[in-house]
C-alpha cells in the first residue's frame, strides 16, 4: 500500500503576519522572503520583479498561485505609471485573515471562493476578474506512461501528486472529483504525495518521485521544457475565477483604481495568458 506524503511548513500564518506588520514599507531586500504556502520555492528564482522609490505605492496582497504574472504585470505598471507596487505573497488562505484582521493594504488578488468571502464580511469595495483557473495533470515531457486523463492514474503502479485539500482549492475539487466517480477509489490509492502548494506537486514530478501532479493549469507555463498538460478528463462544476479585489480599507485609493485599470489591459491580458491562465471575457 502506497503511504501518502504530507509536504507543511510550519506556522505560515504567522510568517506572513510578521511580514505584512514589519515590512510593508521597507525596501526588497528588508521585506522577509518567507513564501507562507512553500518557503523557498522556484516562484523567487523566476522572479522578475523589484520595486522602484516612488512617493506613491500601492500595497498588493498576492496570492502565490498568481505571483509570476503579477510580478510581470506590476514591473510595467511601475514603468508606465510610477507608483511603486509593494507586495505580500502568500497563501490566499493565510492572507485573508490577515485582511479581516485590518492590516494595511489596498488590493487583494486570489482565487474562487475568497472575492465572496470578503463581500459577505464587507471588505470589497471592487473587482474585476483578470483569469481563470483549472486543474490539469502535468506529466514528464513525452508522457512516458501514456497517461491521457486522472482516470488514468487508478492503473497499478502509478503515483500521483495532488495538493492537499485540506489548504488548497485544486485539491478540494480534485477530492470531489474522486468521491464522485466510480474510478475514484483506485486512483486515490496511488496518490503518494499531498503537497501544501504546486510548486512543491511539481518537484515531486521533477525528482521522479511521482508519475504526474494535478495542479493548477499556471504551473504548466513554469515547466514548459521538462512538462507537458495533460487534460484531466473531469467536468468540474465551478469555474475558478481570479479575482483582483479593491479593498474597503485602502488607503492608496487612487494608486489602487491605476493598478486595477492597468490589470485589464491588453498588456495584462497577454501576460495571465502566457502563464497559462484561462482569459478573463
Amino acid at each position: 500500500m502506497n503511504r501518502i506524503v504530507r509536504l507543511i511548513k510550519p506556522s505560515p500564518l504567522l510568517a506572513a503576519a510578521l511580514t505584512l506588520m514589519v515590512s510593508c514599507g521597507d525596501d526588497g531586500e528588508q521585506r522577509s522572503r518567507w513564501d507562507s504556502e512553500t518557503g523557498a520555492t522556484p516562484l523567487e528564482g523566476m522572479s522578475r520583479f523589484t520595486r522602484i522609490d516612488s512617493d506613491r505605492e500601492v500595497i498588493v496582497h498576492c496570492g502565490n498561485s498568481m505571483r509570476l504574472a503579477m510580478e510581470w504585470v506590476a514591473s510595467e505598471f511601475q514603468k508606465q505609471h510610477g507608483i511603486a507596487v509593494v507586495f505580500n505573497f502568500g497563501g490566499s488562505s493565510e492572507l485573508l485573515p490577515l485582511i479581516e484582521m485590518g492590516g494595511r493594504g489596498d488590493l487583494y488578488i486570489c482565487h474562487d471562493p475568497y472575492a465572496e468571502i470578503l463581500q459577505e464580511k464587507g471588505l470589497l469595495d471592487h473587482y474585476t476578474v483578470v483569469g481563470h483557473l483549472e486543474p490539469i495533470l502535468l506529466v514528464p515531457r513525452g508522457n512516458p506512461k501514456n497517461i491521457s486523463g486522472l482516470a488514468d492514474l487508478g492503473r497499478d503502479n502509478m503515483r500521483l501528486a495532488t495538493v492537499d485539500p485540506r489548504y488548497a482549492t485544486a485539491g478540494k475539487m480534485i477530492e470531489a472529483a474522486l468521491e464522485r466517480e466510480s474510478w475514484g477509489g483506485a486512483v486515490r490509492r496511488n496518490i503518494v504525495v499531498e503537497a501544501r502548494s504546486h510548486a512543491d506537486a511539481a518537484l515531486a514530478l521533477t525528482t521522479g518521485h511521482v508519475d504526474a501532479a494535478a495542479v493548477w493549469n499556471f504551473v504548466a507555463a513554469l515547466y514548459p521544457e521538462e512538462f507537458e498538460q495533460i487534460d484531466i478528463g473531469v467536468e468540474f462544476p465551478e469555474e475558478i475565477r481570479v479575482t483582483l479585489v479593491r479593498l474597503t480599507t485602502s488607503e492608496n485609493h487612487e494608486e489602487a483604481r491605476e493598478f486595477m485599470e492597468f490589470a485589464t489591459s491588453d498588456f495584462a491580458r497577454k501576460v495571465f495568458t502566457h502563464y497559462g491562465y484561462i482569459e478573463a471575457e
